[in-house]
């Protein structure tokens, strides 16, 4: 008897009110936030991906779902939303249009993972990008956006939880800072996280062993690298989120 594969899931008639609410809710949100849906392909060129979300990483280096087509280009599975958006950007000379772009999609994303309660190899993600606007008041929308679905569904007890990962400019001192760190627990992390010491330092964050938990909550926070315009891009976000009340 044939199944489901491993990670996936049907969608069943009795759910697809379910699903149509969340769509349309989706879609009225966006038309009131004045984004526009697009769509790209379910799969793209591999290197779209291995430059969009850096080599070094789990995505890239265990996650993906990448394949030979009969022309013998490799071709991979979406397994994230941003890089395709931007492909279409340029590839459809979007750049000319007025800023910002704000565009959303929701789609089917890829990732060979370790199915467990609520993370699947096959599903579905909503995602907002905003093009061409650096103003702290675009983060504010985007959260805004995430909030205001969250309590459409009837979700409680939610509060935001803020961080900065700072810009070309900083993101080094805070880097030399982390691999120092790290340098000192060398013995203590996993092999996986040896790697990442060597080639994308910022991934160590992301390791989800347990052993290297205790190393991450003692790792540098990139919060308190921040140059002088990143912090206060920061504390204006804050702000911003202060007079809207949201907790």
């Amino acid at each position: 008897m044939y199944r489901t594969p491993r990670g996936t899931q049907d969608i069943l008639p009795e759910d697809q009110p379910y699903w149509r609410f969340l769509q349309v809710l989706i879609h009225r949100l966006c038309q009131i936030y004045g984004y526009q849906q697009i769509e790209t392909p379910l799969f793209e060129e591999t290197p779209l991906f291995v430059r969009g979300i850096g080599e070094g990483t789990d995505i890239v280096e265990k996650e993906m779902y990448t394949f030979e087509d009969k022309g013998g280009e490799s071709l991979t599975l979406r397994p994230e939303g941003t890089a395709p958006v931007m492909r279409a950007y340029l590839e459809h000379g979007m750049q000319v249009l007025p800023k910002p772009i704000k565009l959303y999609y929701i789609v089917p994303l890829f990732r060979y993972e370790r199915p467990q309660a609520g993370r699947y190899r096959q599903h579905y993600q909503f995602g907002v990008e905003v093009i061409g606007e650096q103003d702290p008041a675009v983060d504010l929308e985007v959260i805004s956006i995430a909030w205001h679905l969250y309590q459409e569904i009837g979700l409680k007890g939610l509060n935001i939880q803020l961080n900065g990962i700072g810009c070309p400019r900083c993101r080094p001192d805070y880097v030399k800072a982390l691999v120092e760190y790290y340098q000192e627990h060398e013995g203590e992390i996993c092999a996986d996280c040896k790697v990442r010491l060597k080639r994308n330092p910022l991934r160590l964050l992301d390791c989800k062993d347990e052993g290297c938990q205790a190393i991450i909550e003692g790792a540098p926070r990139s919060i308190d690298h921040l140059c002088a315009d990143c912090r206060q891009h920061f504390e204006t976000l804050r702000s911003y989120l202060d007079l809207t009340g949201l907790p």
